[in-house]
């Protein structure tokens, strides 16, 4: 969090570049989630978010005013939670409302893997072909490496210079790049068990039979520890744990077929 405030006061311009594709790939990753949630409530029968006009993708019926400042200057955010209401169900609750909290965190996924690919296809057309050959595709978008980091900081074309074929494909293939990276946060994030994340909902559902009824108040203290947890980075250390194992098995097949 820190770090973005000193690059604003030490680098505006910096700051502001990146923060365009880093609200970007968030907005997209954070909207999506929420109308995956709305989706599968009223696949469910629950039209509650159907008629709060939640069931959209334009950004604005999702946007929450602070979280959406805290995106663009320190660096995270949140979006408005979908309204929904399990006694609409229909059928079996606790399997509706497993279904309904999987939602969001599956189309984060699904967005991943889309994204990972498009980097990958447009990453062929951005760095020369002879080192593509050398080190292989997989390496040049690999968290574990510096190249594909590069790109997401948008210095790729200053430290890598003469290996990149096109410099035009290279914001393109940062937003794609940066976008990947949101969505499996996002994703993995959201699976922590601690209310009021979706984890929460999927342990009580599976484990618990959703036998759990936390309070308003306990939601509130949940998203505190959250918060905490996330700036002492003990949250972000989790995620790492996960991301990294995550994209690698992502990358079996794309290297299989583009090396």
């Amino acid at each position: 969090m820190l770090d973005y405030l000193q690059t604003l006061l030490s680098e505006p311009i910096a700051f502001f570049d990146e923060a365009i594709f880093r609200v970007l790939a968030v907005l997209i990753g954070l909207c999506c989630h929420e109308w995956g949630h709305a989706y599968a409530a009223h696949c469910c029968g629950d039209d509650t978010a159907k008629r709060a006009g939640r069931l959209t993708l334009n950004p604005l019926a999702h946007l929450d005013p602070m979280g959406a400042l805290l995106m663009f200057f320190v660096g995270f955010g949140w979006a408005k939670p979908v309204p929904v209401n399990p006694y609409r169900y229909k059928g079996n609750r606790v399997r509706a409302d497993l279904f309904v909290s999987l939602a969001g965190i599956t189309v984060n996924i699904i967005l991943f893997v889309l994204f990972t690919v498009a980097c990958a296809g447009l990453s062929l057309r951005m760095w020369r072909p002879e080192v593509v050959a050398e080190y292989g595709l997989t390496t040049l978008v690999s968290y574990r490496y510096n190249a594909v980091w590069s790109v997401i900081s948008g210095t790729v074309t200053e430290d890598f210079g003469l290996l990149i074929a096109n410099a035009w494909v290279a914001p393109l293939v940062r937003l794609c790049a940066y976008t990947a990276l949101v969505n499996l946060n996002l994703a993995v994030f959201n699976l922590i068990p601690l209310p009021p994340l979706d984890g929460y909902h999927v342990v009580n559902d599976l484990i618990f039979r959703g036998r759990f009824r936390l309070s308003q108040r306990a939601f509130q203290i949940g998203m505190l520890i959250v918060m905490v947890l996330s700036a002492q980075g003990i949250l972000g250390r989790i995620i790492s744990a996960v991301v990294y194992p995550a994209q690698d098995l992502l990358l079996l097949p794309i290297g299989a077929v583009w090396g």
